[in-house]
């Protein structure tokens, strides 16, 4: 099989793998022919196979497992059905595991830390701190079957969660929802904002994804029923894994016509 310019070697052998792989010729979790055998097929030298490869590594399309070859990146999507997080389940505010649980999934979490700090800028804004005041913030690693897929990261006004089971390095009971009206805080509603951003190299390691591949930033601001913000989380979640699904209600009231 031949090569034609202009576009350089690497990048027409990638082009054909990537078309390969999305026409279903490859299947996920789906071994590549190895390097020799495609610099065979294109009549090229192996360094210019290789650097194909990591391009493809690159977009996330691919992973190479070292003595074994490439093979084509296993990727499930996940729903994460946003609206349940302010329905009540049947035991409480439902959390993580059960959430996965009701897709077939098996869901966990580490807590990555739980400390006192002063907030991030944008934090403070979208809680209406004062100037000096502290949050308590919770950082997790969210698993499905094991492998990461979610970095969230809570965070509460020091005023309300210190010396809280949100300040606490343990698992809440319907997760945070549960622990802030055991409070007594009476919740109300929730802003959310989804964003896409490529990873930072932190993120990337933590997540186990190609730095070419793209995250969604999932921010939410939870408010009592007087409307005033009581916690922000704002998570980081590769975009190949996740379905963003909402169902609204809809209005059949007055207002302007189309």
């Amino acid at each position: 099989m031949g090569i034609t310019p202009p576009r350089s070697r690497y990048q027409q052998v990638a082009e054909h793998l990537r078309r390969a792989i999305t026409a279903g010729e490859y299947r996920p979790g789906q071994a590549l022919p190895s390097e020799s055998q495609l610099a065979q097929q294109f009549g090229l030298n192996r360094t210019t196979i290789n650097k194909a490869i990591r391009q493809l590594v690159a977009e996330g399309l691919v992973v190479v497992e070292h003595g074994r070859g490439s093979y084509v990146r296993e990727q499930r999507p996940v729903i994460h059905i946003s609206a349940d997080y302010v329905t009540r389940g049947a035991d409480g505010w439902p959390t993580w595991t059960s959430e996965l649980a009701r897709e077939g999934l098996s869901g966990s979490q580490r807590i990555r830390e739980v400390s006192v700090i002063d907030p991030p800028t944008e934090i403070a804004g979208r809680l209406g701190l004062e100037d000096g005041e502290q949050v308590v913030v919770r950082r997790r690693l969210l698993l499905i079957e094991d492998e990461p897929v979610q970095l969230a990261d809570s965070y509460y006004p020091a005023r309300i969660a210190a010396d809280t089971e949100l300040a606490r390095r343990a698992k809440m009971r319907g997760g945070e929802n549960g622990a802030l009206e055991r409070l007594g805080i009476q919740l109300g509603f929730v802003d959310e904002e989804v964003s896409a951003r490529m990873p930072t190299p932190d993120e990337a390691g933590l997540l186990k994804i190609p730095q070419g591949t793209p995250v969604l930033r999932h921010v939410r601001v939870t408010y009592d029923r007087d409307g005033r913000p009581v916690a922000v989380m704002a998570a980081v979640m590769a975009a190949d894994r996740f379905t963003m699904r909402y169902r609204l209600p809809t209005s059949t009231g007055g207002g302007e016509q189309e």
